[in-house]
């Protein structure tokens, strides 16, 4: 593989530089008091408890279970500046689980 070839795809890495803030860079699987000390309070936070599911066959026909536990997520918005994406951060056990580029500010 080509040295360029590998340069794009770091490039285009989803996380490879993690989330720029105003006081320093947070990654996935950075600790909740890790992003507030980089990032500052979110513009909003929400908690969405996920009931999962899963597929089971019985007697051949697939049946949807949701299970009686939820998983606890939280999310959080950034709007760092009316230039910039919104950002989504999602965390689960205080552990930022995904960091996803939102539309800007209006």
């Amino acid at each position: 593989m080509r040295a360029s070839s590998i340069l794009l795809l770091v490039l285009l890495a989803p996380s490879a530089w993690g989330l720029r803030c105003p006081d320093g860079v947070v990654d996935i699987g950075d600790h909740a008091v890790e992003v507030l000390d980089a990032c500052g309070e979110p513009f909003s936070r929400a908690e969405v408890v996920e009931s999962p599911t899963r597929i089971v066959t019985v007697d051949g026909v697939p049946i949807r279970q949701t299970l009686a536990v939820g998983i606890v997520t939280e999310e959080w918005i950034y709007e760092f500046s009316p230039q910039r994406f919104r950002q989504l951060l999602r965390f689960r056990g205080n552990r930022l689980l995904e960091i996803r580029s939102l539309d800007k500010p209006r």
